[in-house]
């Protein structure tokens, strides 16, 4: 028996994005359940603007009182707690007191059929897995690692990322038209593939003058990038500011070494966009047909970058048609409402 007559959960999370946030605002929306978050500081390198709106309690993990929430979860005040991962230490000790609450642990972890992970799953199976009643992932790579855990298919829920796809305006530049723009949105970090995959990049954009690189973010390794009079640094941008520019762009790229998921992907094909991204990027397996709206490279391998860049640059103005209409499909097949049906699977 809950004590709340409407459904109350809360999320315990690390930093937050425009895009989980976009997901609250549409739970609160259809009127599911009330929200509270606890939340990490924000990044400084990616300022995300917090708003306030309606149905959702927002809590800065400084001012969070454990033993408060806990007691209010003894009660019965929530009906599911979703937890960001198990690095932070008053998150994991919460879980592990005798709430009544549905626990729901959410990752981006990859699994890997190495020594190491075996060991970790089996490491995480004896520590975590009576803690937690169900697992939330972003796909299929990462529900590999939940399976390891001991979770069973039906405690396995993936589409945990969900781009804010409202408001993207779609690509439909005309074949011939100039620049020819290709786009990332990343941070300036080595496990992004920066600077090396925009070096190898640098010489083909000489023997292309109609073509530039827009890069949107910032980091640490900014200062060793390579200046180039085609290649443009944005920048961080808000999310809103971001939906105008996806238009703009030919093609997106994610060179990235390490990417659990990488929810530009779906927002890249949501407007509409031809892909270029690593084997490294968990959303490729998910947005990207080879071949058909774009390919995948193998982690590292910058130079197939340039080699299929220059093959997108002469597509046909069909084969671009069609890239853009796979791109598009694939990009509505994670959604919102997915993501607030999961939630109202676990709280009815």
């Amino acid at each position: 028996m809950h004590n709340s007559p409407r459904p109350k959960v809360l999320f315990l999370f690390r930093e937050l994005a425009g895009y989980f946030i976009s997901c609250l605002r549409e739970l609160a929306n259809q009127n599911i359940c009330d929200v509270e978050v606890v939340y990490w500081p924000v990044n400084a390198e990616a300022p995300l603007v917090l708003s306030q709106f309606p149905g959702i309690i927002w809590t800065k993990r400084e001012d969070w009182d454990s033993m408060d929430y806990k007691a209010r979860d003894q009660r019965g005040e929530y009906r599911c707690v979703v937890v960001s991962g198990w690095s932070d230490p008053g998150y994991n000790a919460f879980v592990e007191g005798k709430g009544l609450s549905k626990r729901v642990l959410a990752f981006d972890t990859q699994w890997q059929n190495t020594l190491k992970m075996r060991l970790g799953g089996f490491w995480m199976r004896w520590k975590w897995r009576k803690h937690y009643d169900a697992v939330w992932v972003p796909g299929e790579r990462q529900a590999g690692l939940a399976r390891a855990m001991g979770f069973a298919e039906a405690e396995i829920a993936t589409g945990f990322y969900v781009a804010d796809l409202q408001g993207i305006e779609i690509q439909n530049k005309h074949r011939d038209s100039k620049p020819w723009i290709i786009g990332c949105v990343a941070r300036l970090v080595h496990e992004k593939g920066f600077p090396e995959s925009i070096e190898e990049l640098v010489p083909i954009l000489n023997q292309n003058p109609h073509w530039e690189i827009h890069i949107w973010g910032t980091g640490p390794l900014k200062e060793q990038m390579p200046k180039h009079q085609q290649i443009q640094y944005q920048g961080f941008a808000q999310p809103e500011r971001l939906k105008k520019i996806w238009k703009e762009w030919d093609v997106f790229i994610l060179a990235s070494r390490y990417e659990p998921w990488g929810v530009a992907v779906h927002e890249a094909a949501g407007a509409g966009l031809p892909l270029i991204v690593s084997d490294a990027v968990g959303a490729g397996d998910d947005f990207v047909v080879p071949g058909v709206n774009g390919w995948i490279i193998p982690n590292g391998d910058f130079s197939a970058l340039g080699n299929f860049l220059r093959q997108m640059d002469g597509m046909s103005s069909d084969d671009r048609k069609r890239a853009r209409e796979v791109s598009l499909e694939k990009a509505g097949l994670i959604n919102h409402q997915q993501w607030c049906k999961t939630i109202k699977n676990w709280i009815d």
